[in-house]
This record gives structure tokens, C-alpha cells and sequence, in this order.
């Protein structure tokens, strides 16, 4: 291969990469600009409360009374015990 068409293919090469170097950089100053914009936007609206849409929220346990733990295990109960017999297995 000549030297003349070397120089070409690494000419285009070149021209290729800073064509997506240029497409990266401006999809960097939108996502910048938009994290900009968010944070502009939470910081208006004021100091959030704790927990409220930040995501560090746990979320509340449900409590239930005795009577209703009761019927849960005595359902669980009655449904692995009938699946033991279904597939054969003792406890």
C-alpha cells in the first residue's frame, strides 16, 4: 500500500474520532446543563423534609395485632404442610 493511501485512511480515522469527540462533548454540556437545571429546581423549591423524595425514607413497618399474626402462621402452617405432602417431604 502506498504511503498517499495510508495517510488517507488515517485522515479519515482521525476525522471519524473527533467527529465522536465532538458528539461526546456536546451530550457532556446537555447532561451538565440539565443537572444544573435539576439542581436549580430542588434548590427553589425550598429545604425538603427528611425523607421526602430524597430516597434515604425507610419505609414504615406494617404492625399487625396478635390475632391477625395468628391466622397468618396458621395459614402458612396449613399451606407447608400441604405442600410437604404434595411433594413427598416430611418435616
Amino acid at each position: 500500500m502506498s504511503t498517499e493511501k495510508q495517510r488517507r485512511i488515517w485522515e479519515l480515522a482521525l476525522e471519524n474520532l473527533e467527529n465522536k469527540k465532538q458528539q461526546i462533548d456536546l451530550e457532556i454540556a446537555d447532561l451538565k446543563r440539565e443537572l444544573q437545571r435539576r439542581i436549580r429546581k430542588t434548590s427553589a423549591a425550598g429545604p425538603a423534609k427528611a425523607g421526602e423524595g430524597s430516597g434515604t425514607h425507610k419505609r414504615k413497618r406494617a404492625r399487625f395485632s396478635k390475632e391477625e399474626r395468628l391466622r397468618r402462621a396458621a395459614r402458612m402452617k396449613a399451606y407447608w404442610d400441604n405442600w410437604r405432602k404434595q411433594h413427598g417431604k416430611q418435616k
